[in-house]
């Protein structure tokens, strides 16, 4: 199924009370509602933290109309993977804990006020008292000594904001929380990161390497600047050991610093553009967030720019699109849906003119093995095809490959799919009817979920795996088609 993705302000261009209303896009939506897959994310939920409650809420029930319970979010403490959940934006909403949010935020190195939940646990206390022991230490015991005085002044200006009272003696918890005024400042204040962009162009012609005036050629012109490594380089030595496999900080650093080394510049009626270090990282979690699915609809220009460049950069297929694109492409999706005749002259049109791409011979099995790339997404969703031919049977494999980190199905997919599938077909053969989603506890990978006989033809849909994951499999039983 195509996933889609937009951003807060397409939702709310859906309302008919909001200035940029219109009625050809509310039109799209409904739509595609229920053949497409939205999804929203934390991103979302980020958006609205500041807001009123009945704001909030508006926002999250009109949003909730066609993203249904489709969630994503990363977990920065367990397993550090971004996946799809089940929850509504209310639930999703109500889930987070905004007030310790801001508490951590205005005063993030307080102990008592960061292991807060430790006292409740047999030898929480004692945990806490290291903790506090370790941010009593010096400086000085981790071998930091930093020689100011040697700075040239423009450096030692910049030094000073970053840590204004630096003493080799100062207490890691005080050498923490005198680097945090400035480091808040920049995710609060939207002229402290300007200055930080202005301080970082003093020494680093944008000219050389611009997006602007190079495109993505960029990547290689920034060679030319004082850091004398790509951008693409200067990322990948930016990360750990632990993060060289991390996807999610790699796209975090590649998407954020483009503006801060000004590659690009968001501008408006005024100039250049202002923001803060926490709304360019909330665009920048829209875009991520958005990778997981085909398409990421936004009007926000700057994004656009931006998610294209890290897209491109990182060899993710997700298509960037405006509202006015989006509701272009009305007429290619719905193009897609199938009936039952135009599945059989496009599967006999593809049988022909497909692009093959692997091709597998298991000479134990006897069985001969051929992967093509469909010339459309049937049902909007399936992408490859394959033919297994074996002794006495030959079957037709549709699978759905994004070629991407979001190369998994979702428990939604299968809904929609099954019940494209009743529409195309009729009843399944075991008369199950419309798929619930209490379903997904009962079938493990390769059983079949619904099941459909036309004479001598038989459709199959199941869960299956290959070396990449599970996927969702529409087998057919092969025919003649010639």
């Amino acid at each position: 199924m195509l996933r889609i993705y937009c951003d807060s302000n397409i939702y709310r261009y859906l309302n008919p009370r909001h200035p940029s209303f219109t009625l050809e896009l509310l039109d799209v939506f409904e739509s595609l509602k229920d053949k497409m897959l939205f999804t929203f994310s934390d991103a979302h939920l980020d958006d609205l933290r500041n807001s009123t409650q009945k704001y909030a809420e508006a926002d999250l029930l009109l949003m909730g109309r066609y993203v249904k319970d489709n969630y994503f979010m990363h977990d920065l403490v367990k397993n550090k993977r971004t996946g799809p959940y089940l929850a509504t934006p209310v639930e999703a909403y109500d889930n987070k804990d905004y007030v310790t949010y801001e508490r951590v935020l205005n005063n993030p190195f307080d102990v008592d006020n960061l292991f807060a939940g430790l006292d409740e646990f047999e030898g929480g206390k004692a945990i806490k008292d290291l903790m506090k022991s370790f941010f009593d230490l010096p400086i000085a015991a981790f071998g930091t000594s930093i020689e100011a005085e040697k700075m040239d002044i423009k450096n030692k200006e910049w030094f000073n904001k970053l840590m204004p009272n630096y003493d080799p003696m100062m207490s890691l918890g005080n050498f923490m929380n005198d680097m945090f005024p400035y480091s808040r400042s920049l995710l609060q204040n939207e002229k402290e990161l300007t200055e930080l962009r202005k301080y970082i162009a003093s020494y680093m012609d944008r000219d050389e390497y611009s997006f602007e005036k190079w495109g993505i050629g960029f990547n290689e012109r920034f060679k030319q600047s004082a850091l004398g490594k790509s951008y693409t380089e200067m990322i990948e030595a930016m990360l750990t050991a632990n993060q060289k496999n991390d996807l999610y900080q790699r796209f975090s650093y590649a998407y954020n610093l483009l503006e801060i080394y000004n590659i690009t510049q968001e501008r408006n009626s005024k100039g250049l553009k202002k923001f803060n270090l926490h709304s360019l990282n909330t665009d920048a979690l829209h875009a991520w967030f958005a990778s997981f699915s085909d398409y990421f609809v936004t009007d926000d220009k700057g994004l656009q720019v931006k998610a294209s460049i890290v897209y491109q950069l990182l060899g993710l297929p997700t298509k960037v699109l405006s509202s006015k694109d989006f509701v272009n492409h009305k007429s290619i999706l719905l193009g897609q849906e199938e009936n039952y005749d135009k599945f059989t002259t496009a599967f006999k049109y593809d049988l022909k003119n497909s692009l093959q791409l692997y091709e597998r011979v298991d000479p134990f099995k006897e069985e001969r093995v051929n992967t093509f790339k469909t010339t459309h997404a049937y049902f909007n969703y399936f992408n490859r095809f394959q033919i297994i031919k074996s002794k006495g049977n030959t079957v037709c494999a549709f699978y759905c490959d994004r070629e991407s980190h979001g190369n998994f199905f979702m428990y939604r997919e299968i809904e929609l799919i099954v019940n494209k599938m009743i529409d195309m077909l009729g009843i399944d053969s075991d008369n199950r009817g419309k798929y619930d989603l209490e379903e997904k506890e009962k079938y493990q990978i390769d059983e079949i979920i619904r099941r459909w006989n036309l004479s001598d033809l038989e459709f199959s849909l199941l869960t299956s795996s290959k070396s990449w994951g599970n996927f969702l499999c529409l087998s057919i039983n092969f025919f003649d088609i010639d």
